[in-house]
Formats: structure tokens, sequence, C-alpha cells
């Protein structure tokens, strides 16, 4: 929550508001319940007035306390001179479950409204829910309730505005209220409602989607279940090796092992909070990926062994062709097989949603670490099991209980580095590897089509030769050759299309295109990195910087591959 200090409210009923907020959180409290969360918390800076106010309803009805405070507490503290006000601060940072001291400056103008602007940024990303208590009047400085309540409408954020006058009923302001997105909101553009739609906005906040799909990889996330068929899926890994023989010499994948021991601020359990979960979304995705990429990989390769054996009908002995027939006809049911098993569960999702989950999770450590919990990451959309329990997760870690100073920032820059350096390993090894295996693909291709022609052009010369020479004995003995090159032709040129086909499939050179140019982008922001201080505005932007990265260069791998499902060879 934020709102006016008690200098502004200045003839208010503070009764009135008091009863008020605590109404409000009794409603939300209520409705978490129905769509069954845990008893919310509330976030605020505890300044005098109408934060004071609302958190001691919120201490009333036994929710936790959280406080973002600009300052040191000492340091804060001092702007209340003895007396009600300066108890009621100590009062709430006794009674807060997490403090999250920022490192401040004062110096009387400026630099005191930056840090009151910075903590009020804190609650904003710190939350799902913003309550209001604003007298609709223009901002006196920065970081004020009105600036605060303004940039949260226009990330989307619901607000709930307590006027502190008493002349206004309580009023919802959010962006879901309107039928269809029209993009960013204003104060003065965003849809307003009563609280009877609070119970609409909580469910949206905390329901998960109730499609069957969803609920099904949910509950095999949350199982921690290995896919049964993973371990038959060697057909794509086999693939890569054969093309990067005596090429590439790979180790363990930096993505694997990194999340162990990467340094961190969080307190042991915060950070298992996170790391765990992203371990086995990284684990899922990669089973998931095994299986999707080996079952295409194997399907045009089948559907090319399919023809080859119906073309070995025109070699071996008539005797043997019963033989071949059943040999196709189990290669093409297998290819049926695997197809219809792949799409009924869902490999190419599962590896996508979880490849979504992994990555939002290894961008949310750091960020959690500077009080961003990424809530609105997803841009408001909460459809999808992956977008519901990446939110999860980050309300779960909540806000750091921790005085940021120097040596917090060195080890948070240290984090960020790490983490930059082992993406840039891992992607610029991963778009080499992908550059090896599309350009060996392509060349042994070209070489299969090229034989082709050769074998034709051999065949068409061989009959000339028998025509001209007009000897049916000399016919007659290359009929073998005769045999050998129509089956070449037709073989050949299938194992082609196949290869061709598990390029495509595999988007091996657009892999690698978008692996080298964010590591490009990975490269300048590692150096601005290094080169900068460790100032909390500024890794704040630098870690936003590095989820937006690897966000958009997510979505737009998940964009690719989602046009490139499990299907048929043809």
């Amino acid at each position: 929550m934020t709102g006016h200090r008690l200098a502004r409210l200045g003839a208010a009923d503070l009764a009135a508001i008091a009863a008020t907020a605590r109404e409000i959180l009794e409603r939300i409290a209520t409705g978490a319940a129905q769509h069954g969360a845990a008893l919310p918390n509330l976030v605020t800076n505890l300044a005098d007035g109408a934060d004071s106010i609302v958190a001691d309803a919120a201490l009333d009805l036994n929710w936790d306390l959280d406080a973002v405070l600009p300052f040191a507490r000492e340091d804060y503290a001092s702007d209340y001179i003895a007396g009600e006000t300066r108890e009621a601060l100590l009062r709430h940072l006794s009674a807060a479950h997490r403090t999250f001291e920022l490192p401040g400056i004062r110096n009387g103008d400026s630099l005191d409204a930056l840090a009151y602007e910075r903590a009020g940024r804190i609650v904003i990303a710190q939350s799902d829910l913003l309550i209001g208590v604003w007298d609709r009047e223009p901002a006196l400085g920065r970081g004020g309730a009105a600036q605060i309540i303004a940039e949260a409408v226009a990330q989307a954020m619901p607000v709930i505005l307590i006027d502190p006058a008493g002349k206004r009923s309580p009023e919802l302001l959010w962006d879901g209220l309107a039928e269809i997105e029209l993009g960013e909101q204003t104060i003065d553009t965003v849809p307003s409602a009563t609280l009877d739609r609070l119970d609409d906005l909580i469910g949206f906040l905390l329901d998960r989607s109730d499609e069957a799909e969803d609920s099904r990889l949910l509950a095999a996330f949350e199982a921690d279940a290995e896919p049964r068929e993973v371990s038959l899926a060697l057909a794509y890994p086999l693939l890569v090796r054969l093309m990067t023989l005596g090429k590439h010499r790979f180790g363990p994948a930096p993505r694997a092992s990194a999340a162990h021991d990467r340094p961190t601020t969080l307190s042991p359990d915060a950070a298992a909070t996170v790391r765990q979960p992203f371990i086995r979304a990284d684990k899922a995705a990669k089973a998931a990926a095994r299986l999707f990429r080996s079952s295409y990989v194997l399907n045009f390769s089948l559907a090319a062994c399919a023809v080859l054996l119906s073309m070995l009908g025109l070699a071996l002995p008539h005797g043997i062709k019963p033989v071949l027939v059943i040999l196709e006809v189990v290669t093409i049911l297998s290819i049926l097989l695997l197809t219809r098993t792949g799409i009924r569960r869902n490999w190419h999702r599962g590896w996508l949603d979880n490849r979504q989950l992994a990555e939002r999770l290894r961008c949310l450590e750091l960020g959690v670490q500077l009080g961003d919990l990424d809530l609105r990451g997803d841009h408001g959309h909460h459809a999808g099991w992956a977008c519901w329990y990446g939110r999860a997760v980050a309300r779960s870690v909540g806000l750091p209980d921790a005085r940021v100073d120097a040596g917090y920032l060195d080890k948070v820059r240290a984090a960020l580095i790490e983490l930059v350096d082992e993406q840039i390993a891992y992607l610029g090894e991963d778009a080499r590897r992908m550059r090896t295996v599309e350009h060996r693909l392509h060349r042994l291709g070209t070489f299969l089509f090229a034989a082709t022609a050769l074998v034709c052009l051999a065949l068409l010369g061989f009959k000339l030769a028998a025509a001209l020479i007009g000897d049916h004995t000399f016919e007659a003995t290359g009929a073998p050759f005769t045999t050998g090159a129509t089956i070449a032709s037709a073989v050949l040129p299938a194992i082609g299309a196949a290869i061709y086909g598990i390029r495509m499939q595999g988007d091996f050179a657009g892999t690698a295109s978008r692996d080298e140019e964010l590591c490009h982008h990975l490269a300048g922001l590692r150096r601005v990195v290094a080169e900068s201080p460790a100032d909390f505005d500024q890794l704040q932007r630098r870690v936003r910087r590095l989820t937006d990265l690897l966000t958009e260069n997510q979505a737009n791998w998940r964009q690719a591959y989602h046009a490139r499902p499990l299907a048929l060879p043809g």
C-alpha cells in the first residue's frame, strides 16, 4: 500500500480511513481463502499517516507485514521526533516479518526524494495489488502516493483507491475491467469499478488455468517425474554427436550446474525456494526436448527406411519380399505410433512451457535480491501453468530481509556477472554446435542429391551404350547395375529429403543466429556491469536488462518452435 503522510491528511478522519482499510483487507483475505491461497501480506514503506494506519489494520488481522525502508532503519527513525509517530514506527518495525533497508542517501532535497521514490517502486514490484490512500490532487514531490499510484496503473497493476476525505467510496482501477486490451493506461483512462468486482480480480490473480492439459503438465512438474520414454530418446543426441564428431568436445552444459553454487545474498531457504523449481524445470525441459527432437529425427529417418525397404524388393530374392513388406508396415506403424504418443503426451508443449518457467526463475533469483518479483513479467496475461507457477514462486520468496550496503551490492554484482558469463559460455558453445550440425547436414544432403544425379547419369549412359551396341547380352550382364542404380535413385533422395526435414524442424541455423545475437548483447552488458560501480539503481537496471534479453530471446525461440509441432513426415 501507499498513501499520504499525516501532514497531507490534515483534518481527515483517521478512524474512518482505518475502518475502510480494515474492511478492504478483510475482503481480500476472504477472497484469497476462497481461491485456496494463504493469508496475504502487506508491503509498505511504514511512513507516518496512511502507511501506519493500514499497517495496524493488517497486523490486527494477523497479516504478515513487510517493510521497505528508503534508508537504514536508524536514519529512517530519525525522521520522527519522540512521540506517537516514532513509537508506531518502532512498533511496526519490531512486528515486521521482513524489512528491506535500501541505501538511501540524505541531503535534505533531491537524494531524499530519490530514496522515497525508490522505496515506493519496490512496493509496486513486490505486490499484486496496490491500496492507495490518495486525495486525487497532484504529487507534491518525487515518490509520493500520486506518483506511485500512477506508475502502478501504467504497469497494469490493479489499484484500490481510498478517499481520505471519505467523500467517495473505495474504487477499483484495473485495465482487466475492459472487455478488450487497450494498451498502457493512465489514471484518467484506466477502467474503474466498485469493490463488487474485487472477487473477479482475486480470481484473476490467483486461479490456475482449468485447462486439462495445463493441469496435467503442472501435476507432472510438481511430481518431478521424468517421462518414462526419455531413456529411449537417443536419436537427437546421437545425430548431434555424429554431426559434430571431431569438431567439438562438449562438457556439462553450464545451465545444468550453475544454479547450485552461484553467489547470492538470499537466505538458504529463500535461495532454495527459487533454485529447486528452477533445477526441476530445467531438467523437465531437457527431458521433453530430447523426446520431441528425437521423435522427429526418428520419424524422418524411418520414412527414408520405408523407402529403402520398398526398393530392396527389386534386388532381393522373391521369397524375401513378404519379410520386406512386414518390415515396411512395422516401420510405418512405428512412425504413426511415435507421432501419436508425442502428440498425446504433448512433448512439444512440455518442452516449451518448462523452458519458459526455467528462464523466468533463472532471472528471478537475481531480481528478488533487489526487491523485484517480476509479478507482471508476462504483461498481465495470466494464462498457462508456467506463468502461474512462476508468480507463485516469486510470492513465496517475497521481500529480502536485509540491509543493502556496499557488501550486499558487491555480492549481487558478482552474481550478475557470473550468470552473464555462464550464459555467454553456454550460448556461444551452443551456437557453434548448431552451426556445425546445420553445415554438415546441408553438405550431406547436397552430396546425396548430387550422388543421385550422378547415378541417374550413369544409368542413362549405360542404357544409351546398350542401345548403341544393340547387344542384349551386354544389357543382361548389366542388370544388377540397373537394379542398383534404380534403388539408389529412389533411396538417396529419400534420405536427402529426410535430412532436409530434420534441418527445417530443428532450425539449427536459426538457433545459432539467435544465440550469437544474444551473446553479443550479453557481452556488452557484462562490460558495462564490470566497469560500473555497484550502485543499487544501476544494478536494478542491469538485472532488468538481462531479464529483458533472456525473456525476449526465449519468446523468439518459443515463437520459432511453436510453429514446428510434431507431425507426420510429408
